[in-house]
């Protein structure tokens, strides 16, 4: 897939890195209530994770620029372990919600390190394909991730399911910070007095990537509830699985077929498709229907993804990159917590299937945005070194795949 080994190495690394983060909801709702005996402390704990990761996520970014990715990864590292290590042994409700926030805020910011270093390591051809690959293994870090989790509990109980995510999200963390390409420092001062080009095209994909993720946190909501409501609520983990899997599907074609046009054509595609699947949610009366209905809705996910950090590394100075990714992940964390909210609500006093429609909306308002603010969405082609792109400074190791 002509996709460089050393980029493939990149994509493995951060995603393991970000294991504990990917993971931390889950782990920190589990924990609480086994610590503090209060779903209400665990529930708060939680909230503080997504709400500090959101409020940092950008200033993490900013920080990769100025002071380089190596020393922020391996500092901020340092700090989520303490605080993962706190959560472990805190009993205390207060204490637990602190530790919680303090895990958010000290975040390490491996994916938008590493996916703004793909755009360094993978020549432009081949550019799509990488991040194509970087979405199904986000796809399989939450596909597997909950089953080693559920294993992790019978075997050493919730505290020992955290530090062992945390053992091997912090080795993987200090391998991507030795493995990841410095950006030459001449790029990131001759960036740094002008502002970015590419912020009309961040500026679409952050309230595109809102209205997405809003989409995405009813998603959450309803799909267990759907299960409860026909009366089969232990079928709500295979129907995400269901879910996942056609988005994994999608992403391996996208990596194995390439890109269907120009990154702008095939992000508005993508969503359009995205907007005409989700019309069919509210129509499932039984598990192995939604079951069909969801694996269809998967399909685009993946792919879609890959094209945005397409679209959002073509467009952005290579210094700014991370930065970029940083506020994609704050709107991508307000967007889930509204469409968590909102969804449930809707479910609670119209019903599962008007709840669904939730979904559809927001990303019919997703893709309206996209469509309205298109010509920002246009290929900028491979810009002058200084400005865009950092050129690629290793030679590929070859081809993979």
């Amino acid at each position: 897939m002509n996709v460089p080994r050393r980029a493939l190495a990149l994509i493995v690394l951060m995603n393991l890195g970000y294991l504990p983060v990917a993971m931390r909801h889950l782990l920190v709702v589990l924990l609480g209530h086994h610590n503090t005996g209060s779903f209400a402390a665990a529930g708060a704990a939680s909230a503080a994770c997504g709400i500090g990761l959101a409020l940092t996520a950008p200033v993490a970014g900013r920080l990769l620029r100025r002071l380089g990715d190596r020393p922020v990864l391996l500092a901020s590292g340092v700090g989520h372990l303490v605080a993962l290590l706190g959560l472990a042994v805190a009993t205390d409700p207060w204490v637990f919600v602190a530790f919680a926030a303090g895990a958010g805020l000290s975040s390490p910011p491996v994916m938008g390190s590493g996916r703004a270093r793909l755009a360094v390591v993978v020549p432009a051809p081949a550019l799509g394909r990488a991040y194509a690959l970087n979405a199904v293994a986000q796809e399989l870090l939450y596909v597997g991730g909950p089953l080693v989790v559920t294993l992790s509990l019978l075997a050493t109980g919730p505290a020992g399911a955290l530090l062992g995510f945390a053992s091997v999200g912090t080795a993987a963390l200090v391998a991507t910070a030795f493995v990841i390409p410095r950006a030459p420092g001449d790029a990131r001062r001759a960036a740094a007095p002008t502002p970015p080009p590419g912020r009309a095209t961040l500026r679409t994909l952050l309230g595109t990537h809102l209205a997405y993720t809003t989409c995405m946190g009813a998603m959450w909501v309803l799909v267990p509830a759907f299960a409860a409501a026909v009366g089969h609520p232990d079928q709500a983990g295979m129907l995400v699985a269901v879910w996942s899997a056609g988005s994994l599907v999608g992403g391996l074609l996208l990596a194995r077929l390439g890109r269907p046009g120009t990154p702008g054509a095939a992000y508005l595609g993508l969503l359009g498709t995205l907007a005409v699947t989700s019309l069919a949610l509210p129509l499932p009366r039984t598990v192995a229907q939604m079951a069909v209905v969801l694996a269809v809705f998967g399909l685009g996910l993946a792919p879609w993804l890959a094209v945005t950090d397409e679209i959002l590394a073509r467009a952005t100075p290579a210094p700014r990159l991370a930065e970029a990714y940083g506020w994609l992940l704050t709107a991508g964390q307000l967007g889930t917590a509204l469409g968590a909210a909102t969804s449930g609500a809707v479910n609670d006093r119209f019903g599962n299937a008007a709840a669904f429609l939730v979904v559809g909306a927001a990303l019919v308002l997703a893709l309206a945005t996209a469509v309205t603010r298109r010509r920002t969405l246009r290929d900028p082609g491979t810009p002058p070194v200084g400005t865009d792109r950092i050129p690629d400074p290793v030679a590929p190791a070859g081809p993979a795949g």
